[in-house]
């Protein structure tokens, strides 16, 4: 049966409603799915499918991208942070808009795979091999984050459940008794996975205590920030017991740490309350031929002596320094557009203390799958993700970049500890399951138990294969596309 083009206008609207309420943070989970299905119906007879998938992603793009606006930057940037924002929503939705295009030049089933497949190539293109304009936000397979199917994750990541999403919307929007039951069983596939997948038994286990001291950060000095901090963690680090490690957030304290007096202070407090080495995030800095500024996760043993540290690599465009600033211009490095001037690390190396090897994601890290896979290739049998919201204010960022997170946990077969300053802190078990947390703007700690493992996954061991092979089968399928068409 056709679709008119009514009809296609009125699926639209639905489509993107289904998809923006699938994912984060509202996560119904037959939603994704809904979507995709409707945007299938209504590409097959659209006179204009580009116009169609554009107006299908514009409102998914600027409902995950407009909370960056809520940055607190100077006012003199906030004009062009503003036009930044729209531009990145106009571009993802370009992306969007060509996908359906393309999808077009298809019919029934080959339709449905050739958009699987190309669907995953553009997620996996923007989002793990752009350096550093790579943007894996809001990733179609991270609407299954809340759902049984998260488990899947650990075959092929999380860009896997981008196709699964894909897929199954794909066949069920065929409207035919054997697509269906086809869709019915690769979701039965989905549900026996958490069935077979089983963790081997862990190498060890330790207490952790996490912190949250709810500081909201600040763009200029304020005397009144020490004086606050102290008290927090004074309030958040009494009696809690018995510990093998505590996890304090980015940029934990003012300043440098090492450079820093009421720094070392409030360390030495807490060490002393808790008798157990901390992790936390300051700035670092290091002169060769030029001062080289870093934003650094440190480890203090309980002696007080640093005993280990990583440096983000994976740097904030625009935020924590220019895109490629290695290979910049000096004069286009010198341009003010409010950014800092960070260096980026030497590399994804965990910070080893006894049996403990601690695989560190500093803020944004913590989005790209090839980072936690990193991580867990250099010997991680832990990962602890630690970041300063803050500067978003109660806007939808800080609650995405907590569920963007996750599926770190279940790729890589690792607990993943969480450490906000403002929230949200957590515990992620290697399933996928939130153990303990802490919500946005609220202080406190939490204390728990973290098994460590020294597996690998499938993901761990066969890293991105299957998006690897997604851009190959997209282009051999639209170059025979007429014999596809014909098979199909």
């Amino acid at each position: 049966m056709k679709i008119s083009f009514q009809k296609s206008s009125f699926y639209a609207p639905l489509s993107s409603a289904f998809i923006i309420f699938g994912n984060s943070p509202f996560f119904f989970p037959i939603l994704p799915f809904l979507g995709f299905s409707l945007w299938f119906r209504a590409l097959r007879e659209s006179r204009n499918p580009f116009l169609l998938s554009f107006l299908i992603a514009l409102p998914y793009w600027l409902f995950h991208s407009l909370w960056i606006y809520n940055l607190d930057v100077p006012n003199n940037i906030r004009p062009l942070l503003l036009l930044g924002v729209l531009t990145m929503s106009l571009i993802l939705s370009v992306i969007w808009a060509f996908w359906g295009w393309a999808v077009s030049r298809f019919k029934g089933l080959s339709a449905v795979l050739f958009g699987s497949f190309l669907f995953v190539s553009l997620e996996f293109i923007r989002g793990e091999n752009l350096g550093d304009l790579s943007y894996p936000w809001a990733l179609v397979g991270e609407s299954l984050v809340n759902s049984p199917f998260l488990k899947l994750s650990a075959l092929f990541g999380v860009y896997f459940l981008s196709f699964f999403v894909v897929l199954v919307g794909g066949l069920i929007s065929l409207w035919s008794l054997r697509y269906i039951i086809s869709a019915l069983i690769i979701l039965s596939f989905g549900i026996l996975w958490n069935f077979v997948y089983k963790l081997p038994e862990p190498s060890g286990e330790i207490k952790v205590a996490i912190l949250q001291p709810n500081i909201l950060p600040r763009l200029d000095f304020d005397p009144k920030e020490w004086e606050e901090t102290f008290k927090a963690y004074r309030e958040i680090t009494e009696n809690l017991g018995e510990l093998d490690l505590v996890v304090a957030s980015e940029s934990a304290f003012p300043g440098i740490h090492t450079h820093s007096q009421n720094s070392q202070k409030i360390v030495s407090e807490i060490l002393e309350r808790t008798k157990a080495p901390i992790l936390f995030g300051t700035g670092g800095v290091e002169r060769d031929t030029i001062f080289r500024y870093y934003n650094r996760a440190l480890l203090v043993d309980t002696r007080g002596k640093m005993v280990g540290f990583y440096d983000k690599v994976r740097l904030v465009p625009f935020g924590e320094n220019l895109p490629f600033y290695e290979f910049l211009p000096e004069f286009i490095r010198e341009i003010e557009l409010g950014q800092g001037n960070y260096s980026r690390g030497r590399g994804f190396y965990p910070i080893s203390y006894g049996n403990l090897k601690i695989g560190v994601m500093i803020c944004y890290e913590s989005i790209f799958s090839g980072i936690g896979k990193r991580l867990i290739d250099n010997g991680a049998n832990v990962l602890a993700v630690i970041t300063s919201d803050g500067w978003f204010g109660k806007s939808l960022g800080p609650v995405e970049h907590f569920y963007l997170g996750i599926p770190r946990a279940v790729e890589t077969g690792r607990y993943l500890i969480r450490s906000a300053k403002t929230g949200i802190s957590a515990i992620i078990d290697p399933e996928g399951r939130v153990v303990e947390s802490l919500e946005l703007y609220t202080r406190g700690s939490i204390v728990g138990s973290v098994k460590l493992y020294e597996h690998k996954t499938p993901f761990v061991s066969f890293g991105f294969l299957f998006p690897y092979l997604c851009p190959i089968l997209s282009l051999i399928i639209w170059i025979l596309r007429k014999r596809f068409i014909g098979l199909f």
